[in-house]
């Protein structure tokens, strides 16, 4: 698969719902993206990245066919830092 991939299928329908896609890196035929919630006030109604993964490689796969996995990264997923420092 060529370093380039199209996003905008994904990007068009996931922005509906509040949802930035972009791209981390592509290894191979496989895209590593990092989701961004636009609208916070619904970030708990997003689904969760395992089952956001296959939807967006379902909706990614027609303008690039040679698409194997599709692999997100959610900071939803991850704590928030302490801003206190420690002591």
């Amino acid at each position: 698969m060529s370093g380039d991939l199209n996003l905008e299928p994904a990007r068009q329908v996931m922005a509906a719902d509040g949802i930035g896609l972009s791209l981390i890196e592509l290894r191979g035929a496989d895209a590593h993206l990092l989701l961004s919630v636009i609208d916070a006030d619904c970030a708990e109604c997003v689904l969760p990245r395992h089952m956001l993964e296959p939807v967006v490689l379902d909706l990614l796969r027609p303008a690039n066919p040679d698409l194997r996995a599709v692999h997100i990264v959610d900071p939803r997923e991850s704590p928030e830092p302490d801003p206190t420092p420690a002591t």
